[in-house]
């Protein structure tokens, strides 16, 4: 996917999961890196599910810019 991709892209691509889901705590920060995240090559776009239905304030990500 490019960085600009259409809404129907999107929805119909192939995600990969690179977080296990994982029990989080209410009003706490958390952070994952590492070997908690199964990341196998360049990522353009990151979902959020939330399970069961709850809220997020915030959600952020941080990474490297690819250049090819």
């Amino acid at each position: 996917l490019t960085g600009n991709a259409p809404l129907d892209d999107l929805s119909s691509a192939a995600w990969r999961m690179i977080l296990t889901q994982t029990k989080l705590s209410a009003n706490k920060r958390h952070f994952f890196a590492g070997r908690q995240l199964q990341v196998d090559g360049a990522v353009s776009h990151v979902r959020l599910n939330i399970f069961p239905d709850g809220g997020v304030s915030r959600l952020r990500t941080h990474g490297t810019l690819a250049r090819s």
